[in-house]
């Protein structure tokens, strides 16, 4: 593979070394291999990829195709054949300021620092002109005079002020930013719908047509979008939410756009609905459990009540934390200030436990206790070793995300940095820890059933010919997941050791560290993790996200995660995720709904849930031709369960027989 991307390398560019470029072109390449068929077909197609360097930005921006949809109420154009080179790491992740961009033209963002960029966005736009004047676009009228309005003026109506995120948001993607979420839609276009509602421009059926083409407009360009996995690809839209006197916002657009988004049955974009017990209308909860029943997944739940205190804790003005939206999936971050980079990398809390059992001498007389202390001397390490990497990070020089960033539109991001320069990393294998703690504790200190080495020796060997320890190791009735007093204080003083240590960490630019008991990487980290004494063997995925292998045990799941402490660096998406069985939520409708409800009130984090059986996902698994349209959720998105992995596809087909109680 190497090879051919040289020789491609070579074509595309001048400089004769490549090296520096084998990286962003890899991914290209592989991106390409998902919507061509054929090697020859995907090769032929990357003769025609231009990489153009950080410092070229606008000559990107300049030599882009403009391609029109002529049934579409937008114009909304990506060269997916035009790349920047990623000689650093590209800024991502981010919800860009998408209220002061709807109040505010091009022309009054110039100054001596940035016209260059602004005329390049001018020149943009001046050609997507030229091809709707030449197109058949049934509503090209409208458009070229919302494109106008993004150069001179501020938008005017509801449609113009969609138009203008998508432009907005077109750029992001051309110029290389990954994951780009949407905001807080329902408030930030509250304005201009009630204004359109007053005049008669709009009423709630043809906003639901506006909002139909927006969905569509924004899933276009879905492979390309995709980041790790097909439907990966961060653009999140928040809804909902509490205000800083603590009433609750929505308003109509709250339920139009989920009421669109459950007739449309499209993945991507997705939804994230900000929940509180204080004056959230009940039909409002009622409308997103329909929503989630249909399968697609969404919307993800986030509750107020217990975030936005954690944010105003770790120091985000009050403001702000009121005001906060998500990163990709799930990961809390402010929007308009923001530099915080939420899913930098991945903390694998079972590599030092394995480690220890490694290198220490287990024929000694150690108490739990002392295993304990073991631990987390060598989990303090671990995470120092975070900190080096974390550290060697560079980001790339970004004059555009600095025009969108408030506060950064004089000095470059890269450099300056923002109002809030934190760093974020997700978390894997802390059930396998908290699991093998327990049954250390258990079969050998109290029951004294085998010797620690005689286990750690079955581990090493991948539990081979030991099957009878793997049954022991995995069927023992407290767990993580389970509220137990033992295993929620397992569980806190560990991630409460980690905030200690994280406590200690600046980044460059004074940037604090966060953490989460989420991340996407249950799979791809398990893949590189020896067996552990949880009785999970080598390579076998980890426990995904909040979650338990227990059959329907929702409520109990809740009140462990509402007993977990998310103080201090703990607050970087924690969500319990289960599986529920269609007919179970049909069949007992309402009291699920008073289960959400309660649940809100005693506290998750965040939720999210699939809605499916086993039997229909392991007919989609051998015969996917007869369900091309099957959603599931993932980890922090949906995507088409054809699309998946096999992995992937075979671990949500395992959730689902347990929850179902067939395993």
């Amino acid at each position: 593979m190497k090879k051919i991307i040289k020789k491609y390398l070579k074509i595309v560019l001048t400089k004769t070394n490549i090296l520096p470029y084998i990286n962003t072109f890899k991914k290209i390449y592989n991106k390409h291999k998902r919507l061509y068929k054929t090697k020859k077909e995907t090769l032929k197609k990357l003769k025609q990829i231009r990489l153009y360097k950080s410092k070229n930005i606008y000559k990107l921006i300049n030599n882009t195709k403009v391609e029109v949809d002529i049934n579409n109420h937008f114009v909304y154009s990506i060269d997916t054949l035009k790349q920047p080179i990623e000689t650093n790491r590209i800024i991502g992740n981010i919800t860009v300021d998408y209220e002061r961009l709807l109040n505010t033209s091009l022309s009054d963002f110039e100054n001596e620092n940035n016209k260059k960029l602004i005329d390049s966005l001018k020149r943009l736009i001046n050609k997507i002109e030229k091809e709707i004047k030449n197109s058949n676009n049934k509503y090209k009228e409208k458009i070229l005079e919302n494109l106008e309005e993004i150069k001179t003026s501020k938008a005017t109506t509801l449609y113009s002020g969609m138009q203008r995120i998508l432009f907005y948001n077109q750029v992001l993607w051309q110029t290389g930013h990954r994951l780009n979420g949407l905001g807080r839609l329902d408030k930030i276009l509250q304005s201009l719908y009630e204004q359109d509602i007053k005049k008669n421009i709009l009423t709630k059926e043809n906003t639901k047509e506006l909002i139909t083409d927006f969905y569509l407009t924004l899933h276009k360009y879905y492979w390309f979008k995709s980041n790790v996995l097909m439907g990966d690809t961060g653009q999140i839209i928040i809804l909902g939410g509490k205000n800083d006197d603590d009433t609750y916002f929505y308003n109509e657009l709250t339920y139009i756009f989920i009421e669109t988004i459950k007739e449309l049955q499209i993945p991507d974009p997705k939804i994230l609905l900000r929940v509180s017990s204080n004056n959230m209308p009940k039909d409002l909860i009622e409308l997103a459990v329909k929503c989630i029943q249909t399968g697609i997944g969404c919307p993800l739940f986030s509750n107020d009540d217990v975030i936005i205190p954690k944010l105003i804790d770790f120091g985000y003005e009050k403001q702000d934390a009121y005001n906060y939206v998500t990163a990709a999936c799930w990961e809390p971050i402010i929007p308009k200030y923001s530099l915080d980079q939420t899913n930098i990398m991945t903390i694998n809390f079972l590599k030092p436990f394995n480690k220890m059992l490694a290198n220490e001498d287990l024929n000694k007389n150690y108490t739990i206790g002392e295993i304990l202390q073991k631990y987390t001397n060598y989990l303090k390490d671990y995470c120092n070793e975070v900190f080096c990497t974390l550290n060697k990070i560079e980001w790339q020089f970004d004059s555009y995300l600095s025009l969108l960033t408030s506060g950064c539109e004089l000095e470059d991001i890269s450099i300056k940095g923002a109002k809030y320069n934190h760093y974020g990393v997700n978390s894997v294998g802390l059930a396998s820890v908290v699991n093998s703690i327990i049954n250390i504790k258990k079969f050998v200190f109290d029951e004294q059933k085998y010797t620690l080495e005689e286990l750690n020796n079955a581990r090493k060997n991948n539990f081979n010919e030991r099957n009878d320890i793997v049954d022991v190791l995995k069927n023992t009735e407290n767990k993580y997941g389970v509220d137990n007093e033992e295993i929620i204080n397992l569980t806190n003083y560990i991630t409460g050791f980690v905030d200690t240590i994280f406590s200690e960490y600046r980044n460059k630019f004074n940037g604090k560290l966060k953490f989460g008991l989420s991340s996407p990487s249950y799979i791809t980290e398990a893949e590189e993790t020896d067996a552990s004494l949880d009785g999970r063997k080598d390579k076998e995925p980890f426990t995904v996200h909040i979650s338990t292998d227990s059959s329907n045990a929702y409520t109990e799941l809740i009140q462990f995660a509402s007993k977990l402490n998310y103080s201090g660096h703990r607050f970087n998406g924690n969500v319990v995720d289960f599986i529920v069985a269609p007919d179970f939520i049909e069949n007992n409708f309402q009291k699920f709904i008073d289960f959400i409800t309660l649940s809100i009130k005693v506290g998750f984090f965040q939720m999210q849930m699939n809605v499916l059986s086993s039997k229909t996902l392991i007919e989609a698994k051998l015969h996917p031709e007869q369900f091309p349209n099957l959603i599931v959720r993932v980890w922090g998105f949906s995507a088409y369960f054809k699309d998946l992995p096999e992995e992937y596809k075979e671990v949500i087909i395992q959730r689902a027989l347990k929850n179902e109680g067939k395993m």
